[in-house]
């Protein structure tokens, strides 16, 4: 490996989609907390998950449809995560050495 730190990313997945279950049965106005307990998670991954680290999430590599869900769940427009997404993707642009 090249230093990068090991990703359980099942589990990622897994409690993110366990949590968008459990929001399915959850009262109208309630929105209950995400819990990391249960789950074979780093002290990152889980960081990532309770402060609702979206660029994180998904540079672990969290399957699309799963942040989708996750950050409508949230109350994010599509227009509110997407940027935040693709900076993630491609945090620093590559420039050709002509320009400044």
């Amino acid at each position: 490996m090249d230093g990068a730190p090991e990703v359980s990313l099942y589990q990622v997945q897994q409690c993110l989609f366990d949590y968008l279950r459990q929001l399915e049965d959850a009262p109208v106005g309630a929105r209950p907390s995400l819990k990391v307990d249960g789950y074979d998670l780093s002290q990152s991954e889980q960081d990532a998950l309770l402060n609702t680290d979206l660029a994180t999430i998904y540079q672990m590599g969290v399957h699309p449809v799963i942040i989708n869900g996750y950050c409508r769940a949230l109350g994010y427009k599509r227009a509110d995560y997407r940027p935040l997404l693709q900076q993630a993707a491609n945090p620093h642009p590559k420039r050709t050495r002509w320009q400044t």
